[in-house]
């Protein structure tokens, strides 16, 4: 997990700033490679991950132990239905390979809006996405672990209908990678 996705995480992490975030939580952060690669990207951040598999946050923490040890990193169990986090904490949050599992997208995501500051950013990424090029392949995929796979339009809807502002889509077609920014904005507080 932490090496097959690390290619599309880091082509994801391309379309975010790195120069202003204080505090950013990634959702879902099964083995924690996310984490280990947000610490160079952002190495005046405070990190905080969260998963919903015990294994994986055991995985997480064995992975991110230094930057643990450095108080760069936190890793907990919990889930993105209720995240165990303040009101406006986080400057970025992110999800890789994750809202496909979400049980209640649309709740799910006004939940992470609820920890972002004002003007803070979601970035999701995926490497699997609705496209007819990848059809067969992906119904496979979806069936095969039930995942909720979306278009790009569908992407900039469950934004928009979250109350996220400023959304951004972009997607390498041939790969099947698709990643999706939203703001909170004042007017989506």
């Amino acid at each position: 997990m932490n090496a097959g996705h690390a290619r599309v995480r880091r082509w994801g992490l391309g379309y975010v700033s790195s120069e202003s975030y204080v505090s950013v939580l990634d959702v879902g952060c099964g083995g924690g490679g996310a984490l280990r690669d947000m610490a160079s990207t952002f190495p005046s951040a405070k990190l905080y991950g969260i998963d919903y598999s015990q294994d994986m946050v055991l995985l997480a923490k064995k992975v991110n132990k230094e930057l643990m040890e450095k108080g760069q990193v936190e890793i907990s169990h919990g889930s993105v239905s209720s995240l165990p986090f303040a009101d406006n904490t986080f400057d970025l949050v992110t999800a890789f390979e994750a809202y496909y599992f979400w049980s209640d997208l649309d709740r799910d995501l006004q939940e992470i809006k609820r920890v972002l500051r004002s003007g803070g950013t979601l970035l999701l990424v995926n490497e699997v996405y609705e496209n007819e090029k990848f059809q067969d392949r992906n119904r496979k995929w979806a069936s095969w672990v039930r995942m909720h796979l979306h278009t790009p339009a569908g992407y900039r809807e469950f934004l928009k209908t979250a109350g996220y502002g400023a959304i951004e889509v972009h997607e390498v077609v041939e790969k099947n990678w698709i990643s999706a920014l939203g703001k909170k904005t004042e007017l989506t507080s």
